[in-house]
């Protein structure tokens, strides 16, 4: 299975993955618009991992940044 990467520009999000064991592969900026990124590469777990916080999400009814 081939995986391509994810850049991925929301960083509060990135450190819910960090901490549910989901590890960067890259980070870079934009040399358009000066922003962070930080690059995973597109597999199950990075999918799986952003549903679950998702879910979490609405169990808790937190702020914790979700969106896919």
């Amino acid at each position: 299975m081939k995986t391509k990467p994810i850049y991925n520009y929301d960083l509060d999000q990135c450190n819910a993955l960090f901490k549910k064991g989901v590890f960067p592969i890259g980070v870079g900026r934009n040399d358009k618009t000066g922003n962070v990124y930080i690059v995973f590469k597109a597999n199950m777990r990075y999918f799986d991992t952003l549903k679950l916080l998702q879910y979490e999400n609405i169990e808790n009814n937190t702020k914790t940044p979700t969106s896919i």
